[in-house]
């Protein structure tokens, strides 16, 4: 398990803040009883503490909220190990399933305001959740009206998916900063599930390409059901009768196709639905991954994934359901892929698997996406940033 930890930064204004910033929620392996919440500091701080019990009317939770503490954990968050935060992030379990519950978090003296998530439930059970392509740009322009769109569409969403790029540059700190700003509502109040792009990596570093540097995992907290090493990057959450599988198409994959298998083989869910960054089939500056096609694809056919929920092309696609390589002749056979936007860095359509794609769009547009789970159908729904529903597909059972 992750432990809750602290890490020290100073630029800016926000520097002379001792209150708790980038606070986020994210989804537990077990949704029904466990909850993630991660945050930092910008100064030093001896302990940093959360707040949590069922949320109630009055105005003296703080009276009867049980209390965790834990003790600081440097982390550098750039080259030259100069910038660093005091980061926590803790995970918490024996939570009741279905339940609403008030959280702040804080040092003791300076505290959140008390923000809500609420739990999961057991079994089968429908809901909707929302999914995002990558922010990646406009995070205190674009990205804050995308979310509210979302927020407006899907109130009751029980999580967010985001299909990775979260910042372009992961040693730029004021990316993170204006990142967790921009989307502080969301991040708060709805669970995140977030894929790892190839912009948390270092490939513009010359001795570090490749590598995932110091400050993916402090802003998260993810499960670490996936490979050795590959934890909180690779993982799967069973929420109400859905397996959601997010998969790192950055390294690895031989590794994550055997793990898959096994993932995929034992599998009690009604619906299972992959994540990734990259595309299987991009849409965007001729690109194609046709090893991860081979390693991954055979598995998600085999054992009935439905859809495959991407980012990394700046565009919008979505495939007719595809079963090798090709149109399915029973849609309920085959996996549709799609692709999406939500920051404002934009890419043209030029692609190479164009009679694959039965809804294709670039048009400097942001998008949002809901997935609404049903007993015998799945239905999809993609937004524009003025709530405007311009793509559906509805998935039977």
């Amino acid at each position: 398990m992750k432990k809750l930890s602290i890490l020290f930064f100073c630029v800016g204004v926000a520097a002379f803040s001792a209150e708790p910033q980038r606070i986020v929620v994210n989804t537990g392996e077990s949704p029904e009883s466990s909850m993630a919440v991660t945050f930092r500091f910008y100064e030093h701080v001896p302990a940093g503490k959360i707040q949590y019990l069922p949320n109630a009317e009055d105005v003296n939770l703080e009276n009867r909220a049980e209390t965790l503490n834990v003790l600081p954990d440097i982390v550098y968050t750039d080259m030259t190990r100069t910038v660093k935060h005091f980061a926590c992030s803790v995970l918490l379990e024996g939570l009741e399933e279905d339940t609403e519950y008030a959280y702040r978090v804080g040092d003791g003296k300076d505290w959140s305001p008390w923000y809500t998530f609420r739990t999961a439930k057991k079994g089968f059970r429908e809901f909707t959740m929302v999914y995002l392509g990558d922010p990646q740009w406009g995070y205190m322009t674009y990205l804050p009206r995308i979310y509210s769109a979302a927020m407006r569409t899907a109130p009751d969403a029980a999580f967010w998916y985001i299909a990775g790029d979260l910042v372009d540059y992961p040693y730029e700190d004021w990316q993170w900063d204006a990142l967790f700003r921009g989307a502080r509502e969301a991040f708060t109040r709805y669970p995140q599930i977030m894929a790892v792009g190839n912009h948390a990596y270092l490939w513009a570093y010359r001795d570090h390409r490749g590598e995932l540097p110091p400050t993916w995992r402090p802003h998260l907290t993810q499960p670490e059901n996936g490979p050795e090493g590959l934890e909180e990057t690779c993982f799967y959450v069973d929420y109400q009768g859905v397996r959601f599988i997010v998969l790192n198409g950055n390294e690895r994959l031989e590794d994550q196709a055997k793990w898959l298998k096994k993932v995929l083989e034992e599998n009690p869910n009604r619906w299972t639905l992959a994540g990734i960054h990259q595309g299987f089939y991009p849409s965007g500056w001729e690109r194609d991954y046709p090893e991860a096609r081979r390693l991954f694809l055979p598995l998600m056919e085999k054992y009935g994934v439905s859809m495959v929920l991407q980012g990394h092309d700046h565009a919008y696609s979505r495939t007719f359901p595809l079963r090798e390589g090709k149109i399915a002749g029973d849609p309920s056979e085959g996996i549709s892929y799609v692709i999406s936007n939500a920051g404002s860095k934009m890419y043209p359509i030029n692609t190479r698997f164009g009679d694959l794609f039965e809804v294709v769009e670039s048009a400097d547009r942001q998008y949002f996406q809901t997935l609404s789970f049903h007993e015998d159908s799945l239905v999809y729904k993609s937004y524009t940033a003025t709530g405007k529903c311009h793509d559906k597909y509805v998935l039977t059972k």
